[in-house]
C-alpha cells in the first residue's frame, strides 16, 4: 500500500504540473541509490527519496502551502532488499507542512509575513532554535525597527502546553541589536540581547546577554554571558578576545540543541555550560608566511599553526597544548604536511605527506597522491588515488588503491583495495528533480 502511495503522489504531482496552475505549482525532491561492497559486511543498499511540493496564488498578496515528506531510508544487507522489506521500511510521513502568506493585512498596509502549520524559529540559539507547529508573523517594518512573533502548540512528553515569543531588531545609534523573550510551560521566561558595534574603526564588538527563570523568580535566574571582539592592529595581524559564564543550570526549553554530522554539539548552550574564562587569539603574516596562535580557559587550551606556500609546495604545521598552569605544559596533538600539485599530460597529480602525533599514541605517517587524468578516453575525468601510511619508525604499514568515475548516465563508481580491509566497491546515482 505504501509503495503505491509514492507513486500516487508522483501521479498527482506531474497532473499538477501540467495544468493550467503551472506556473503556480512546484515539486522538487530527489531520488538516491547507493550501494557498497566490502570482504566484511558483502553488499549493502541505501535508498534515499525526499519529496517536496508548494503551491502560490498569484496575483496581490502571495500565499503558497508547503508540504514537505519525510525522507525513504531503506537499508539492509542483501543487494536491494526484498519487497517485503521495501514496504516494511518505507515511510512517507509528512515532515513539515505549512501555510504562508505575504502580504498585508488591510489595504496599503504594511507587508508581512504570516506561517501556520510547522514553523522554523531562529531568534537566538541561547532561547529560541527550534522547529514547532503554530503561527508566526515575522518581518513586521514599525518606526525602523523589524518585528517578530510567534505562538506554538507544543506536545511534549508530559503534556500539551503554549508557549510564544517575540523578537525586536534594529539599530539603537551605533548599536546593532536584537531582544528575544520566550514564555512556556511552568511560566518559564527566556530573554536574550544581541548587541553588536564598532567602538573604534578597528574594533569590532559583539555581545550576548541571556536569563531565563520560573514563575517569575527573577532572583533564582540562571544566566549566561558572552563577549567577543576583534581588533585590526595592522593590515597583516587580527587580534581576537572574548569572554564568557554561563551558569550550569542554564537550559532553556526552547534553546538551540544542533550537533554536527557526528553528534557532536555547535550550539552555545551545550559548548560552553558551566564555563567562566576568556579566549585570547592573534592571526598575523610575516613574509610569505600565515601565523595563527590562540588560549582558552577555562579548557586550558592552547593552539598554533602556520601555513605557506614556496616554490609551488604548500606547507602547514600546527600543534594543540594542554596548559592548565605553567609548570604543566602536555601536548595533546601535533600535524604538519606538505602538499604539491603537478600538470602531466592530460593529467592533474597532487602529491602529499602528512604527520599525525597525538598523547599516548603512535606517530602516524602519510603519502598519498590523487590525480584525475584523461589518458584513457573512454574513461573522461577518470580519478585514481594512492596511500601509505605508517606507525612509528615505518612499521604497521597500510597501502590503499582506489579509483572513481562518473559514467555519462549519471552513475558514479568507486572501487579501492586496502591491505588492512581488503576490497570494497561502492555505485550510486542520484536524480534530482
Amino acid at each position: 500500500m505504501q509503495k503505491i502511495k509514492i507513486w500516487a503522489i508522483l501521479a498527482l504531482a506531474a497532473m499538477l504540473t501540467v495544468s493550467a496552475f503551472a506556473q503556480d505549482m512546484h515539486f522538487g525532491g530527489y531520488v538516491e541509490n547507493k550501494s557498497k561492497w566490502d570482504m566484511t559486511d558483502g553488499l549493502r543498499s541505501q535508498n534515499n527519496v525526499k519529496l517536496e511540493m508548494g503551491l502560490s496564488a498569484g496575483g496581490g498578496d502571495k500565499l503558497k502551502a508547503v508540504v514537505q515528506v519525510e525522507p525513504w531510508k531503506l537499508e539492509g544487507s542483501d543487494v536491494f532488499g526484498t519487497p517485503d522489506n521495501l514496504i516494511k521500511n518505507l515511510n512517507l510521513a509528512i515532515s513539515k507542512m505549512y501555510l504562508e502568506s505575504k502580504g498585508s493585512y488591510w489595504k496599503n498596509g504594511p507587508e508581512v509575513t504570516t506561517r501556520l502549520g510547522d514553523l522554523d524559529i531562529s531568534y537566538n540559539p541561547w532561547i529560541a532554535e527550534m522547529s514547532r507547529e503554530g503561527v508566526s508573523i515575522s518581518d513586521v517594518a514599525l518606526g525602523g525597527y523589524d518585528l517578530n512573533g510567534f505562538y506554538i502548540w507544543d506536545n511534549a512528553e508530559n503534556g500539551p502546553f503554549q508557549a510564544k515569543g517575540l523578537k525586536a531588531s534594529g539599530a539603537v545609534g551605533p548599536v546593532d541589536g536584537a531582544v528575544s523573550l520566550v514564555t512556556g510551560k511552568n511560566n518559564e521566561t527566556a530573554i536574550a540581547v544581541d548587541a553588536a558595534f564598532n567602538p573604534l574603526e578597528n574594533l569590532a564588538m559583539q555581545t550576548v546577554f541571556a536569563s531565563s527563570f520560573n514563575d517569575n523568580q527573577v532572583k533564582d535566574a540562571k544566566n549566561a554571558l558572552k563577549i567577543d571582539g576583534a581588533m585590526k592592529v595592522n593590515p597583516d595581524t587580527l587580534v581576537s578576545f572574548g569572554y564568557r559564564t554561563v551558569n550550569k543550570d542554564f537550559d532553556p526549553t526552547y534553546r538551540s540543541h544542533a550537533t554536527d554530522a557526528w553528534g557532536n554539539p555547535t550550539n552555545p548552550v551545550d559548548l560552553y555550560k558551566g564555563q567562566s574564562g576568556v579566549n585570547l587569539g592573534v592571526q598575523t603574516k610575516y613574509q610569505n608566511i600565515n601565523l595563527g596562535a590562540s588560549y582558552d580557559q577555562p579548557t586550558s587550551l592552547a593552539k598554533f599553526g602556520a601555513n605557506t606556500e614556496i616554490a609551488g609546495t604548500r606547507y602547514a604545521a600546527g600543534t594543540e597544548l594542554n596548559v592548565p598552569n605553567a609548570n604543566a605544559i602536555t601536548m595533546k596533538k601535533t600535524t604538519a604536511s606538505a602538499e604539491r600539485d603537478f600538470a602531466l599530460e592530460k593529467t592533474n597529480l597532487t602529491g602529499r605527506y602528512e604527520v599525525n602525533a597525538e598523547a599516548n599514541k603512535d606517530i602516524k605517517q602519510k603519502l598519498s597522491a590523487k590525480a584525475t587524468t584523461n589518458l584513457v578516453e573512454s574513461l573522461p575525468n577518470l580519478g585514481v588515488n594512492a596511500s601509505v601510511e605508517v606507525s612509528g619508525m615505518f612499521q604497521n604499514p597500510v597501502a590503499e588503491i582506489g579509483a572513481n568515475y562518473t559514467a555519462p548516465n549519471g552513475l558514479s563508481i568507486k572501487g579501492a583495495y586496502n591491505t588492512d580491509k581488503g576490497a570494497s566497491a561502492e555505485a550510486g546515482v542520484k536524480v534530482t528533480f
